[in-house]
C-alpha cells in the first residue's frame, strides 16, 4: 500500500500564529471551500480538501514560515466550521510534530511549502522527492522503516 500525502497550508493571510496554534490544539485543520484550482488542474483545492479520503496524510505549513506537523485525516469535512462562512474544517490524528525549523529551502514543487498553494497532493511519482525534502528532514521518517517500497 502506498499512502496518499497532501501539503496543507494554513496561510499567513488568514491565520496568525495564535490561530495556527489553536487549530493544532483542537486537532482541526481548515481550508476555505472556494480555494481555487492550482494551475491547469480542473478541481479546486477547496473541493479536494473536502473530498480527500479519511486516512490520507498531510503535512501542515504556515505559508513558508515553517513546517509544523504530519497528520492523518480522521474524519470527514465539516462545512459548519466555527471559522465562519465558507470555511471547512477536518479533524486529524497527530502523527508527528516537525523538528524545529524556520521554513523550507528545497526545490520548488506544487506540494512544497515554498509554493503558493493551499491543498495539493504529492504525486506518487514524486514520493521519493517528498521523502528526501519533507519526511526525512522535518519528521525523521523514511518509507523503508514502514515497509513502503516505491
Amino acid at each position: 500500500m502506498i499512502p496518499k500525502f497532501w501539503k496543507l497550508s494554513q496561510g499567513t493571510d488568514f491565520f496568525d500564529h495564535q490561530d495556527l496554534a489553536a487549530s493544532i490544539e483542537c486537532k482541526l485543520v481548515h481550508v476555505h471551500a472556494d480555494t481555487a484550482a492550482k494551475g491547469k488542474s480542473f478541481e479546486a483545492q477547496g473541493v479536494r480538501f473536502i473530498e480527500a479520503e479519511i486516512g490520507d496524510y498531510f503535512y501542515l505549513t504556515h505559508g513558508n514560515q515553517g513546517v509544523y506537523l504530519l497528520g492523518q485525516f480522521s474524519g470527514p469535512a465539516n462545512i459548519f466550521s466555527l471559522k465562519g462562512d465558507g470555511w471547512v474544517d477536518r479533524p486529524f490524528r497527530l502523527i508527528r510534530y516537525a523538528k524545529p525549523n524556520t521554513g523550507y529551502d528545497g526545490p520548488h514543487k506544487w506540494w512544497a511549502p515554498n509554493d503558493r498553494s493551499t491543498f495539493t497532493s504529492v504525486p506518487e511519482h514524486e514520493l521519493i522527492d517528498f521523502e528526501t525534502h519533507i519526511l526525512s528532514p522535518y519528521f525523521g521518517i523514511f518509507f523503508e522503516q514502514f515497509g513502503i517500497t516505491l
